[in-house]
């Protein structure tokens, strides 16, 4: 997790709470695709499909799926009964999106998270799964997709120190790749040289309540962070049940908090928990926290927006989707909740795209980032007669439709498509219309 900001973890007397009357608007702006205010703008706001692939007949869910348009690829992670392997998509037709190849990416139990480099077809993968007490097991990958078809596999890298593999991976910039949720906080690697990255730094907050007057390195004693995403030379931590931590990476051998939004050190009239991912505004100084629950109750998501000059952040809204009733029974875990989202581009720049596992797709208006309104929802189950099969390894998740393990507008590119992957259903491809 974020370490200690120069031995502080936060400035006091900063403005940071609820803001009910937003929640409230907000909540009466679920019951149809929109609010009576957002109708008068727009025209009926939807998600239209553009195209789909179930990547195959394969046992083994599909998980988080990475995009570059800037080099006609995507590439979605795999879960559960199949060794970590990456599969990768030709989207240079968005209306005809192909499967091109799956590769196995080295030890691990399976593929969580993927990432693309932002100027060379390299994919980037997260192998989780168990690590032996010398050390070895999951780690890390890099695959060469230069060619879509015959993808050459790099090398596959572990953590030193790490208590398991990578959850969540991260390039930053053209030289340097940031990995998280092993148990070390965030580890950034040098990776010039492609067959032997280098570390050069790791970050971590400590438990709250513990005192540590040290610095601002803390190896295998804090939280976990859940994920990472880049704007700038600034990278933006999902820190759990610390919350959000921004950390200034102008010099990635020493990484140092610009700004936090700590949970354990605030107050709402809502809990603040799991805090999944933190994806900024391609533009605004603003953050979207969404929060992972997997039972119960499921967290909210947040607005918040930050100063990275003075370190100062506030709460401007907290919102929960229109299925917010407990999971059904006590044994599907992760039923109602969010999971990975992202901001739209150009006209939709205010736009969040969520994926919501069993809510599919929603589509929030966040033009007023103190009242967002959801405007839309798309059920992925387009394909769903081809792919579910009675297997007795698979595991119950993967043969509920919908099961949307995210969605990217923004980090794909300038299209303005949405690319949405679902467990069992696959990559569908998405626009935004009459917004």
């Amino acid at each position: 997790m974020p370490a200690q900001e120069n031995g502080n973890s936060g400035s006091t007397g900063r403005r940071q709470f609820l803001r009910t009357s937003g929640v409230a608007a907000f909540g009466a702006s679920l019951v149809g695709t929109g609010s009576a205010a957002a109708s008068q703008d727009r025209r009926n706001p939807r998600l239209e499909r553009i195209g789909h692939t179930t990547l195959g007949v394969r046992d083994g869910a599909n998980t988080h799926g990475a995009v570059s348009e800037q080099h006609d690829l995507a590439a979605v992670g795999s879960f559960i009964t199949v060794d970590p392997e990456v599969r990768l998509v030709d989207i240079s037709d968005p209306t005809d999106p192909e499967l091109t190849a799956t590769i196995e990416t080295g030890p691990g139990g399976d593929i969580r998270n993927s990432d693309i480099h932002p100027s060379e077809p390299l994919v980037f993968t997260a192998n989780e799964g168990a690590v032996d007490e010398d050390g070895e097991g999951a780690g890390w990958a890099i695959v060469d997709a230069t060619d879509k078809y015959d993808p050459e596999f790099i090398g596959h890298f572990t953590v030193d120190g790490a208590s398991s593999g990578v959850h969540n991976i991260q390039a930053f910039g053209d030289e340097y790749v940031l990995t998280v949720g092993h148990g070390r906080g965030l580890v950034v690697y040098d990776i010039s040289d492609r067959e032997n990255p280098a570390e050069v730094s790791s970050f971590q907050m400590p438990e709250p309540g513990e005192d540590h007057d040290d610095g601002h390195e803390h190896e295998g004693d804090g939280e976990t962070i859940h994920a990472a995403h880049v704007r700038d030379e600034y990278v933006f931590l999902a820190h759990w049940n610390r919350g959000m931590y921004v950390l200034d990476m102008s010099d990635p051998e020493d990484p140092d908090v610009a700004a936090s939004f700590d949970y354990s050190e605030e107050e709402a009239d809502i809990p603040l928990r799991s805090c999944h991912h933190a994806v900024p505004h391609p533009e605004k100084d603003i953050c979207l926290l969404g929060e992972e629950v997997g039972s119960g109750d499921p967290g909210y998501k947040h607005i918040v927006e930050f100063n990275l000059e003075n370190g100062e952040t506030e709460l401007l809204s907290s919102f929960q989707f229109p299925q917010h009733a407990n999971q059904p029974t006590g044994s599907q875990g992760y039923w109602w909740t969010g999971h990975f989202s992202d901001w739209g581009v150009g006209d939709q720049q205010d736009v969040v795209f969520s994926g919501d596992y069993k809510a599919g797709v929603q589509v929030f208006d966040v033009s007023n980032p103190e009242d967002p309104v959801r405007i839309h929802q798309y059920i992925p189950t387009k394909g769903a007669d081809e792919v579910r099969r009675e297997n007795p390894d698979r595991l119950g998740l993967v043969d509920n439709v919908p099961f949307t393990w995210g969605a990217e507008s923004s980090l794909a590119g300038d299209s303005g498509y949405v690319y949405v992957s679902d467990a069992t259903t696959g990559l569908h491809i998405l626009s935004l219309e009459g917004y």
